[in-house]
C-alpha cells in the first residue's frame, strides 16, 4: 500500500511540475510579448543632404530605421514664412501591431520644387517625423523628429569677365580675370571639355578671380571657350569672352627603335612590367611607351589641383643655358621597329641638350611638388609656380632638391642625364597648367608674358585701386 501511495504522490508531483513549467512558459512568453510590444526605442532618421543651400529643384533622400517593431508611419514637411507644406505622409502596414519588417530601412525620398510649391528664396525649416509599431503612447508608437534649417537660392550668380583680349594658339596658354557676385563652389574657364579653376586672392577684392588656362595641342579653331561659375545651390552662370585661336601644325618625327636600344633600356622598367616582364622586347617597349607613359603623365599632372594659391614666379622663365633644342613641344613621333610602324606618341615638352650631366637651373621661383623617379621620365622634378602653373624637368642623372623645398629662379635643382626612356643625356623640359601640357616657348618670351599675363593683372589693379 505504501508503495502505491508513493507512486500516486510521484505522479501528482510530476503533474504539478509540468503545470508550473507551463505557467512559467506562458508568463515568460507573455512578458516577452509585452516587452516587445511596449518597447521604447524610437526610429532613427538618416538624411542624405549634401548641402544646406538648395536650388530651384532639390531631391531629398534618406532612410528611416527601426530594428525593434518596425516603421509604421513617416511624415515630411517644410515650414517657410510661417506656412507649413506637407511634402510626404506615408503609413506602412495597417492596424495596431502590424509591423513592417523590423531591421529593414524604409526609404525616404521627396522632391522640393520651389516654383511648384510657390517658395521664395531664403531660410526654411525641414521637419521629418517617424513613428514605429510599438504599443507605447496608447498604441501611437515611439516617435522620432529631425529638423534641419535650409536656405533656398534659385538665382544664378552674376559673372563679369574683366579682361578683353585673349589671343591663344594651339598648345598655348592664356589668362582670364573675372568678377563674381557671390562666392561659388566652382568657377573657372572651360576650354572644350576641359576645365581650369579660377582662384581668388591675387587681388585685395576677393570677388575677383584669375584663371590660367590652356589650349591643348589638339584643340584648334572652333573650340568653345568661356567662364563658368556654380554656386552652393547648384545655380550656374556662363559667360563667353572674346578670343582668337591661332592654329598650329606640329612636326612629325620618325624614330627608329633598335634591338640594341631595347636591350639597354627595357631592363630599367622591369619593376613596372608585371606580367609583361617575360614578353618580347617589342611588346615590352609597347607596354612602356603606351601604358606606362599614361600612368606617368597622370603622376605628374595630378599635382595641378594641389597648386599654391599665389604666384611665386617673376618675369620670363629661363631655359637650360648653352643648350641646343633636340625636340619640340607636341612633336608627333612615329616609332619604327625593323622598318614597321609599331607605335605613335606626342612629345609633351622640349628636349634640350648640353654637356653631359650639366647643372640644371630652375626656370623660375616656386615650390617643389615632386622630386623622384617617374617611369619613362626617369628622375624628375616638378615645380609649382602658383595658381596652377608648373614646370617639369626629366631624365635627370641627379636630383638636388626635395618635395616642399622653396626654389629661387636659377637655383640648381639637378643634373642632366639619360634616366627613363631617354636615348642620350639631355633635359626634357615641360610646362603644364592645371592638367594640360603647354608649350614652354611662350613662357621663355618676356614680351609674350608682358602682353598676355602681367599687363592684364596690372590693368585690373589700376581699375580697382
Amino acid at each position: 500500500m505504501a508503495k502505491r501511495f508513493k507512486r500516486k504522490d510521484k505522479g501528482k508531483n510530476f503533474k504539478r511540475f509540468l503545470l508550473v513549467m507551463l505557467c512559467l512558459v506562458i508568463v515568460g512568453a507573455g512578458g516577452w510579448f509585452f516587452w516587445e510590444k511596449y518597447e521604447g526605442t524610437a526610429p532613427q532618421i538618416h538624411l542624405d543632404l549634401e548641402a544646406d543651400v538648395l536650388g530651384a529643384v532639390t531631391k531629398v533622400s534618406g532612410e528611416i530605421e527601426d530594428n525593434r517593431s518596425g516603421v509604421r508611419k513617416l511624415w515630411v514637411g517644410l515650414i517657410k514664412d510661417g506656412k507649413e507644406t506637407v511634402l510626404l505622409e506615408k503609413t506602412i502596414g495597417a492596424g495596431h501591431g502590424q509591423a513592417s519588417e523590423a531591421g529593414n530601412g524604409v526609404p525616404l525620398s521627396v522632391t522640393i520644387d520651389t516654383k511648384k510649391l510657390g517658395l521664395s528664396d531664403g531660410e526654411a525649416l525641414l521637419r521629418v517625423a517617424a513613428w514605429d509599431h510599438s504599443w507605447r503612447n496608447w498604441w501611437k508608437g515611439n516617435v522620432a523628429y529631425l529638423e534641419k534649417t535650409l536656405v533656398f537660392d534659385t538665382r544664378a550668380p552674376r559673372l563679369t569677365v574683366l579682361t578683353s583680349q585673349h589671343n591663344i594658339r594651339q598648345g598655348g596658354s592664356g589668362l582670364v580675370i573675372y568678377r563674381l557676385s557671390e562666392p561659388c563652389e566652382q568657377s573657372g574657364v572651360y576650354v572644350g571639355e576641359e576645365f581650369f579653376p579660377g582662384y581668388a586672392g591675387y587681388f585685395d577684392d576677393e570677388a575677383i578671380y584669375i584663371a590660367l588656362f590652356a589650349l591643348s595641342y589638339d584643340q584648334g579653331e572652333g573650340t568653345e571657350l568661356g567662364v563658368k561659375a556654380v554656386d552652393a545651390a547648384g545655380n550656374t552662370a556662363k559667360s563667353g569672352f572674346y578670343h582668337y585661336i591661332r592654329e598650329k601644325r606640329f612636326k612629325t618625327d620618325v624614330l627608329p627603335v633598335s634591338d640594341a636600344f631595347l636591350e639597354r633600356k627595357m631592363p630599367e622598367f622591369e619593376d613596372f612590367m608585371g606580367q609583361q616582364a617575360d614578353a618580347s622586347l617589342k611588346d615590352r617597349f609597347l607596354y612602356v611607351n603606351r601604358t606606362l607613359r599614361q600612368k606617368n603623365n597622370r603622376a605628374i599632372l595630378e599635382n595641378g589641383r594641389k597648386s599654391e594659391k599665389k604666384f611665386f614666379w617673376d618675369g620670363a622663365f629661363g631655359r637650360l643655358p648653352n643648350s641646343a633644342r633636340r625636340a619640340n613641344f607636341a612633336d608627333h613621333r612615329v616609332y619604327k621597329y625593323n622598318g614597321e610602324t609599331i607605335d605613335r606618341a606626342v612629345h609633351m615638352g622640349i628636349d634640350l641638350a648640353s654637356v653631359r650631366h650639366d647643372e640644371i637651373p630652375a626656370a623660375n621661383a616656386g615650390k617643389v611638388a615632386v622630386a623622384r623617379e617617374i617611369g619613362i621620365y626617369g628622375n624628375t622634378v616638378v615645380i609649382d609656380h602658383g595658381y596652377g602653373l608648373f614646370s617639369v624637368y626629366s631624365h635627370l642623372s641627379r636630383i638636388r632638391v626635395g618635395p616642399g623645398d622653396r626654389i629661387t629662379k636659377g637655383q640648381i635643382i639637378g643634373h642632366t642625364g639619360a634616366t627613363g626612356l631617354a636615348g642620350g643625356d639631355h633635359l626634357h623640359f615641360g610646362m603644364f597648367i592645371d592638367h594640360i601640357y603647354v608649350d614652354p616657348i611662350e613662357w621663355w618670351d618676356a614680351d609674350w608674358i608682358e602682353n598676355n599675363i602681367t599687363s592684364k593683372l596690372e590693368n585690373i589693379e589700376s581699375i580697382i585701386d
